[in-house]
């Protein structure tokens, strides 16, 4: 009895040493436990703040917010620090600032307007006192990424996709692409959308705007209505228009985006062509439109065309005709006394010479108004022509190829909007039509000014060093809702 009465009172005083000792360790780890709970709560409370500052005064920012300019970049940066505080105060703990600052500013290059706050706060201690840790430090940041989107669409509706192609795929994965909100990353408000498709004229299906799907009528509705007809290709006119269109809105702060749906080869050119010796025309003033050369004749494709394939000219570019093959016979007014008038097969019996210099025609009317600029017909893509004659169908062509090449390197070198070029290749079964002509998948990557496109015949990359570099999809029709779904990432990632 007696050796468990001493062997009590040693376990009972072993128990009060431990508890004794522990003491020393375990009241510092509650004391501890209980101070980091508090920061935590008012690290959690600064992160809070600081994502609610940059995206309330985010969704401040509008189209036309300059924070370039002092005034308004102040002022916004008075609203950042207002949702800061509203969502910090009073601060929590007794904690007191230490530092706050924010930013906004706006890239050079991609145009993204980036909002950034950062704040530190000083946190009394409760229990880390007793090992003289009066105070600690937390802090928090936070970013805002905005850009908004521009987008032109500019669809290729010549005779090729209605014999070959796929209108109703086109159609159907255009609206899946922007116009159902549903399935479509393009905010109805928030980016602008527009519709333009080409043939040898262009028409401005639907002119961008930020309630694209909700207008009435809507992008739906343009979408739809594209008339896909016998119209030649006038790629260069389509690619220049749809910049025209984004430079009108001039929002430099924007993604600028050019989509290009096209299958074929450009086969028509817009000019000024002088009728001053014409020996037909009793009407001498120069005539505005277009003229092209047919793809084939006939006969199986083949690039450069026959010299002597013939041309049809000179037609309206705007406003769009309508009615099947209104292309061919809808002939510029101020005709008189032109053989042309009558058969349109004539008009290298009244022009005689490509211009120098072509391009577009005025926006809206149609009419002889001052050109807003012009491109060299004889240089670009193919340097120098064979000839400058328009009864050559080859020159024709080569200088229709020259007007959207020189077209599209104007929009990637344009530094103030900075346009992207998405082009879309559809390519048809050339096997079951060996007469259509198919399109030219390295000049259209040359085109879109494509990074990672090689030449198919030299090996060598497309990509011009100092432009704007896009994207190039070589597709069938059946790859077409592919394309456009990763553009739709392109644009994602370019827009955040």
């Amino acid at each position: 009895m007696r050796r468990q009465e001493k062997t009590a009172r040693r376990r009972a005083g072993f128990v009060t040493v431990y508890i004794a000792f522990a003491t020393f360790t375990l009241i510092p780890m509650a004391g501890l436990a209980i101070d980091f709970s508090v920061l935590y709560n008012v690290k959690s409370r600064l992160q809070l703040a600081c994502d609610a500052a940059v995206i309330g005064a985010g969704s401040e920012v509008q189209r036309s917010t300059n924070v370039n300019d002092p005034t308004q970049n102040a002022s916004l940066k008075a609203t950042v620090l207002r949702f800061f505080n509203a969502n910090f105060s009073p601060a929590p703990w007794t904690s007191t600032k230490l530092i706050y600052n924010s930013t906004i500013t706006q890239d050079p290059t991609t145009k993204i307007r980036s909002i950034f706050v950062t704040a530190t706060y000083s946190v009394p201690m409760l229990f880390m006192r007793v090992l003289h840790i009066n105070n600690s430090q937390v802090g928090a940041s936070a970013t805002a990424n905005i850009r908004f989107v521009n987008m032109m669409i500019v669809v290729d509706r010549s005779g090729s996709v209605q014999r070959v192609g796929s209108p109703d795929t086109i159609t159907t994965d255009l609206l899946t692409f922007v116009a159902t909100p549903l399935t479509s990353i393009f905010v109805d408000g928030r980016d602008v959308v527009g519709l333009l498709s080409f043939g040898g004229s262009y028409n401005l299906d639907f002119a961008p705007i930020t309630n694209f799907q909700t207008a009435s009528p809507n992008i739906s509705t343009a979408i739809n209505n594209i008339n896909f007809d016998n119209n030649s290709t006038n790629t260069g006119e389509g690619l220049y228009q749809g910049w025209y269109q984004l430079t009108q809105l001039n929002q430099v702060g924007a993604l600028n985006v050019i989509l290009l749906l096209t299958d074929g080869r450009p086969s028509a050119l817009t000019g000024s062509f002088s009728a001053a010796s014409a020996p037909h025309c009793t009407d001498k003033t120069a005539k505005l439109g277009f003229i092209d050369s047919p793809v084939n004749d006939g006969n199986p494709w083949q690039f450069p065309p026959p010299s002597s394939r013939g041309e049809y000219g000179v037609l309206h570019v705007t406003p769009e005709c309508s009615g099947s093959g209104c292309e061919s016979s809808d002939v510029v007014t101020n005709n008189a006394g032109c053989l042309f008038r009558t058969d349109s097969t004539q008009v290298a019996q009244d022009i005689f010479n490509i211009p120098a210099m072509i391009g577009p025609i005025t926006h809206t009317t149609g009419s002889n108004l001052p050109w807003k600029t012009t491109f060299p017909s004889a240089t670009g893509f193919y340097t120098p022509l064979p000839d400058s004659n328009v009864s050559d169908a080859v020159s024709v062509r080569y200088a229709a190829f020259n007007y959207a090449d020189n077209v599209a390197t104007a929009i990637r070198t344009d530094t103030t909007y900075s346009p992207i070029i998405y082009c879309i290749g559809l390519n048809f079964d050339t096997v079951a039509n060996p007469n259509e002509e198919p399109l030219d998948a390295d000049w259209l990557a040359r085109v879109a000014n494509d990074p990672n496109y090689k030449n198919s015949v030299t090996g060598l990359p497309v990509f011009q060093a100092g432009q704007t570099p896009g994207a190039y999809y070589n597709v069938t029709y059946s790859g077409l809702a592919a394309a456009l779904a990763n553009i739709t990432g392109q644009i994602l990632r370019l827009a955040q």
